[in-house]
């Protein structure tokens, strides 16, 4: 089968988030056209064909319709027996009427939040978009989500059976120690938070919890940085580190594994949006211990051992969820070590994840 992977964000996750599905279908013995702004790194020459595609604005539609129709033309020029679309939240004004044809179609939904109604204005945006994304399904394009919230949302006006929900694919580490003891030595207790510190993510939350918790204990924010945000939090506390830059797969790795508890205080806002959290993933694929809102339980693995769960949007209750981590650190870091790996192999493989499209594109058909 000849397969076509389209995705034209250019870094961030979605550079594994390419290189992994290849990396999948190479495997299964496909024959792939990547459609993307890089070429695909760490796979055989040869192997892989890549089609370079610009990265669009999402708000310039005339020129993404422009750059979608020339990756379709050469996707019929290669005889490519299927298209996955991988970031359908950018290209749901691009299509054109008639798709991808021959080739069959799925299309990968991060978030659902511009679907649901109940947000004002919004709601007109809503309405067209869902008539839009109907007459994908109609044609016989396939629809994949990665969260029960998103899968929720457009089963109210898509049939269920049409809808696939697929656990977003993280590549785990090379090695995760099994570790059942307290893993820092350090004088200090560190405390991290991975990605940019937007409101939805609860950044200010989590600062402001310092306050009821012990002086020794610190907050390292890894990632990059809007200096405005970045600005504000270190007013309210000097106890924050700052890695303000995107870092390498090792790097977040030696970072995961430094720090006591990664913390994930997401407010309400983000389960609207119905997108899975890379970060918890990658958490729980290296296997560290974590406290997080009940905004990401549904994403935790059923009875989940190595997390302290607390209610969003309350600092108190998050310093609370945190002094609980460290009090019992020793057991979560036990139970994250040995279930978070796990369950990242069985249910957020590239191999499985893309194994489910190929399903939903046979479904649909």
């Amino acid at each position: 089968m000849k397969v076509c992977l389209f995705d034209d964000v250019s870094g961030g996750h979605h550079t594994s988030y390419v290189s992994g599905l290849a990396a999948a279908a190479l495997d299964r013995g496909e024959n792939v056209l990547v459609a993307a702004p890089e070429p695909v790194e760490g796979l055989p020459d040869g192997l892989v064909g890549w089609l370079s595609v610009s990265t669009i604005p999402h708000r310039e539609v005339l020129a993404g319709r422009r750059a979608l129709r020339n990756v379709i033309h050469a996707t019929r020029n290669w005889n490519i027996d299927m298209f996955l679309d991988l970031y359908l939240d950018r290209t749901i004004w691009r299509w054109p009427r008639h798709g991808a044809e021959p080739a069959s179609t799925v299309h990968v939904l991060h978030h659902a939040h511009q679907y649901a109604y109940g947000r004002g204005r919004s709601d007109l945006v809503a309405r067209a978009a869902r008539q839009r994304l109907t007459s994908f399904v109609r044609r016989g394009d396939g629809i994949a989500v990665h969260t029960d919230r998103a899968r929720d949302i457009l089963s109210s006006f898509l049939p269920l059976d049409r809808i696939t929900r697929v656990g977003f694919p993280v590549r785990p580490p090379a090695a995760v120690p099994t570790i059942t003891a307290v893993p820092s030595t350090s004088s200090r207790r560190r405390l991290i938070f991975v990605g940019q510190a937007r409101a939805e993510k609860g950044a200010e939350l989590l600062v402001s919890a310092l306050q009821w918790l012990p002086q020794d204990v610190e907050i390292a924010f890894v990632g990059p940085q809007d200096p405005t945000q970045k600005a504000l939090l270190q007013s309210y506390s000097k106890r924050i580190t700052w890695i303000d830059r995107f870092v390498s797969d090792a790097e977040l790795t030696d970072e995961l594994r430094s720090a006591d508890l990664v913390v994930l205080p997401y407010l309400t806002g983000f389960g609207r949006h119905g997108g899975a959290s890379g970060v918890l993933l990658t958490t729980l694929a290296h296997g560290r211990p974590l406290v997080l809102t009940s905004v990401l339980e549904p994403q935790l693995p059923h009875d989940y051992g190595g997390a302290v769960v607390v209610p969003p949007g309350n600092a108190r209750a998050l310093a609370d969820g945190i002094q609980s981590g460290f009090d019992n650190l020793g057991e979560l870091t036990h139970h994250a070590a040995t279930a978070g790996p796990a369950f990242i192999r069985e249910q957020h493989s590239f191999a499985g994840y893309l194994r489910s499209l190929f399903d939903a594109a046979r479904d649909a058909d």
